[in-house]
């Protein structure tokens, strides 16, 4: 099944009997890195989210490697839960024993509260980052409204955003 254009936000990858899992932001999984800090919102590990060090580096064929906790940590105890490529080291199948290795992916959508109400009303969003990042705003412009980027979005926004609101009153 192709899933190139569907809207999505959110990973799981999960052994076949769902002993293993985690769920990870789309945004942990693309990109470049190597050794690379990663964001899991929630695993068979964890309930919270945390941090762990994978790698997709661009031309190795049976990247990415997606593990429940550091890679280097991972690997000899079967952690693995996503290789590329039909790769087949015996170190690299903890499937084997749990049913398959399978991929998962939604939208999720936060259902955030309306603060333009808030002491009396008047309130404009004009900039948002959203949670799944584990950054904070990419402005650099001093909070002045200078600063445009991302188009204009929504609190639901999936990227970060902002609009030039230097000027208004």
């Amino acid at each position: 099944i192709r899933y190139a254009g569907t809207r999505f936000n959110e990973f799981m990858f999960a052994t076949g009997d769902c002993k293993k899992w985690m769920i990870v932001p789309r945004t942990s999984v693309l990109g470049w890195y190597s050794n690379g800090q990663r964001r899991i919102l929630k695993s068979s590990v964890k309930g919270s989210p945390y941090f762990a060090r994978w790698y997709r580096r661009k031309g190795v064929r049976h990247d990415p490697h997606l593990t429940l906790r550091d890679y280097r940590y991972s690997v000899n105890r079967k952690e693995q839960l996503y290789l590329g490529n039909n790769v087949g080291a015996n170190r690299h199948q903890p499937q084997w024993s749990h049913g398959g290795a399978d991929v998962y992916i939604r939208n999720k959508v936060v259902k955030l509260p309306d603060c333009t109400k808030m002491d009396g009303g008047g309130w404009k969003l004009v900039r948002h980052v959203p949670a799944n990042t584990g950054r904070w705003h990419p402005a650099a412009d001093q909070l002045r409204g200078t600063a445009s980027y991302g188009g204009r979005g929504t609190k639901q926004s999936e990227h970060p955003w902002s609009i030039r609101y230097a000027g208004t009153r």
